[in-house]
Order: C-alpha cells, then structure tokens, then sequence
C-alpha cells in the first residue's frame, strides 16, 4: 500500500505500531489497553470523515444545495451508526474483553490484529474520499461531489459491516 498523503501515514503508523505489539504479547492488561485504543483510533478516524463531510453539508445547506446536503447528511448519519457500534459494541465472551479468559491462541491473536487492521485500512479510505468530497466542493463540481459523498457513505458502511465481523473472532476468546 502506498502512502500519499500525512494523514494517512499518521493513521496508518498508529495502526502499525498499536497492531504489530500483538496485542501486548499475550499480557492481558496490555490486550485490554490495545483493545481500547483500537476503538478509540476508529472513533477519530470516524471524527474526520464525519468533519469533512459535515463541511459540506453546511456549505451545501447555506448555498441551496439540497441534493448535495442529502447526500452527505446520509453520510454523517452512517458515521454516526458506526461510531455508535463502535462505542456499545460487545467486547468478546461473557465477560469483559480480555478479563477473565486463560489463555487465548496466537492465531485468534492475529487474526484479531489482521481483522482490526483491515478495519483500519478500510476507514483511511473512507477519510480519503471525504477529502475528494471536500475538494468536488470547493471546485463547484456538484455532480462529482454528490458522486463523493455517495461513495463516503458506502465506504463508512462497509467498515460498519467489516467492524461488526470483530464479534466472530471474538467469540474464540475464552
């Protein structure tokens, strides 16, 4: 994968760097800690997206835009669901992520560490596309930019979808 622009190096190292200590080297209060800042790295890119689209919708909203405000309020919308997944999502098992299970096998491991950085991966795209809504805008292309938000909107609704899938390896955890 190639890396354009510093936002997306950003995201992407904090990915790296939270992901490849796998989860804390088995230690569960680390997996916990790393559990919590995956979250939270899914909830700021989720922030930027939400913010780049929300630019939009007001700019859109003031200058009578209506079908391009609908298209990114569908957009905020599916950010929002997904920050509410996000926030209330289960944590594994029956008891709290991490807390009570003995051990957990390395390949459950990586393939949380895979399935969470594929999520990631998946969110810098949906930040890229909020970026060339933002630039549709700002260059009058209102086909393009309704064209872009539509497109944000699908992409924020597959990682809904992907994220939603963390709950299968989940369930391996004991």
């Amino acid at each position: 994968m190639t890396i354009g622009n510093p936002a997306e190096t950003l995201t992407y190292m904090r990915a790296v760097r939270l992901l490849l200590g796998g989860y804390g080297a088995f230690s569960r209060e680390k997996r916990r800690e790393t559990n919590v800042a995956v979250r939270e790295e899914i909830l700021r890119c989720g922030n930027r997206v939400r913010n780049h689209v929300e630019n939009v919708h007001d700019s859109a909203y003031r200058d009578g835009g209506i079908k391009l405000a609908r298209a990114c309020a569908g957009a905020v919308e599916e950010v929002d669901a997904l920050r509410n997944d996000v926030n209330v999502a289960e944590t594994g098992g029956e008891h709290p992520f991490f807390s009570q299970q003995i051990s957990v096998s390395k390949k459950t491991i990586d393939e949380l560490i895979s399935h969470d950085l594929r999520t990631l991966e998946m969110l810098v795209k949906a930040v890229n596309q909020s970026n060339e809504l933002e630039k549709e805008h700002a260059a009058s292309n209102t086909e393009a930019a309704i064209t872009a938000a539509k497109e944000c909107r699908q992409l924020v609704s597959s990682v809904r979808g992907h994220f939603s899938e963390r709950r299968s390896v989940l369930r391996r955890i004991k």
